[in-house]
């Protein structure tokens, strides 16, 4: 049974808004378990949380207008280069302008959110070869930010037996 546009929506601010709350937790961690790799090859929680910016930025620049038929085109981004300029930056900032700022982007797009007209939420767009509906797109935003919370959360519970961070897990509530 799908769901109306009004519990999708719900759905997706509710998830939008819990990953603030999350995030936030954030600045209880140590520089440490802030800087430290979460594994061998791997962003540490900082570059994750400030790769998290300019894809909040990029949905509300490129994608919204589109998906709400206010632009033509669709552009699509340079994931890879997107990724590791944000990673950079993230680095050269510390842990608690970091988290505002990314706090601060999650706001911003929590209330572009909020504009979407609910006659949008559930109307199939073309993206790509894809056709998807606004409810779906965001779906796809949750599952990589929950992925990324996951990632963080293993990662905190192995460095707070080591290194005593102070650390709540995110609450998974998706979207099905």
């Amino acid at each position: 049974m799908e769901m109306s546009a009004i519990e999708s929506k719900k759905l997706i601010l509710n998830h939008y808004e819990n990953s603030i709350q999350y995030i936030a937790k954030l600045t209880r961690l140590t520089d440490d378990c802030w800087l430290k790799p979460i594994a061998e090859s791997k962003w540490s929680v900082c570059e994750i949380v400030g790769h998290l910016v300019p894809w909040d930025k990029f949905v509300m620049e490129k994608r919204l207008p589109y998906l709400l038929n206010l632009k033509q085109e669709l552009e699509s981004p340079n994931v890879l280069e997107m990724n590791q300029i944000a990673a950079l930056e993230s680095l050269n900032i510390s842990k608690d302008e970091g988290i505002k700022k990314c706090i601060l982007t999650r706001l911003k797009l929590v209330n572009e959110i909020i504009k979407i007209p609910a006659s949008e939420i559930n109307k199939e767009l073309n993206i790509g070869t894809s056709i998807l509906t606004v409810t779906a797109y965001f779906k796809g935003l949750i599952v990589h930010d929950l992925h990324h919370f996951q990632q963080i959360d293993e990662f905190l519970n192995k460095c707070d037996k080591k290194q005593h961070c102070s650390h709540v897990p995110c609450q998974k509530g998706v979207i099905t």
